[in-house]
């Protein structure tokens, strides 16, 4: 039986609503977040959750899903971000597959921010991917992820401390057991090997890996 996916919709830029909506599914679950309610129109999904402390919201958008969708009002000052609020939401709800929206562009300190969801959501055990308008960025540790020839370009990049034995094969550039550091991304533009499906994994640590497509 599948488990239904949560998608939170951030404020962040989303360039192309087509390519956005070619990773929806019917059964999602969608959770937006203050000024992200902008990208409704654009992805033609209704929210069933709007969380925020709206200072970022258009009050049109606003007013538009109050009779709609369930509200939930945050306070201006808070220790989580409005993204990071509605995962925590979705998990406590029992969702076990996320994807982000609009959580890159524009600030680097909140995309930078939603990159770190990444890895929470991964430390829960729950599998979570974010979609920006160029790539697809997953956490990978121990547990293989498997990449087959259509992507353009894959990355893997150190973003919780320094890494060891990491694996990756049918690539242009393999490693075998490497070991990579924060001030050396040394795993930037591989490709994937034509007609084989690239494997990365990682011993002791996690990256995140970042396939263009």
């Amino acid at each position: 039986m599948s488990v239904k996916r949560c998608v939170v919709v951030a404020a962040g830029e989303i360039g192309n609503y087509e390519r956005a909506r070619a990773f929806l599914h019917e059964d999602d679950f969608f959770i937006f977040c203050d000024g992200g309610l902008s990208h409704a129109g654009g992805l033609g999904i209704k929210p069933d959750v709007v969380v925020g402390d709206f200072d970022s919201c258009d009050a049109n958008d606003l007013e538009c899903w109050m009779q709609k969708s369930e509200i939930i009002q945050l306070p201006c000052e808070k220790d989580d971000t409005d993204t990071l609020f509605a995962v925590k939401l979705a998990v406590e709800r029992g969702y076990c597959d996320f994807l982000l929206l609009g959580a890159m562009g524009g600030r680097f300190d909140h995309a930078l921010g939603n990159i770190s969801i990444l890895l929470y959501l991964n430390g829960l055990g729950k599998k979570a991917a974010l979609i920006d308008d160029y790539s697809v960025m997953q956490i990978v540790g121990k547990d293989p992820l498997y990449m087959e020839d259509t992507s353009s370009y894959f990355s893997v990049l150190t973003v919780a401390g320094d890494v060891s034995g990491v694996n990756i094969k049918n690539a242009k550039y393999p490693l075998e057991n490497a070991r990579l550091t924060c001030d050396f991304q040394l795993g930037i533009s591989n490709e994937v090997l034509p007609g084989k499906v690239a494997e990365v994994s990682v011993a002791s640590g996690r990256v995140l890996v970042v396939i263009v497509c």
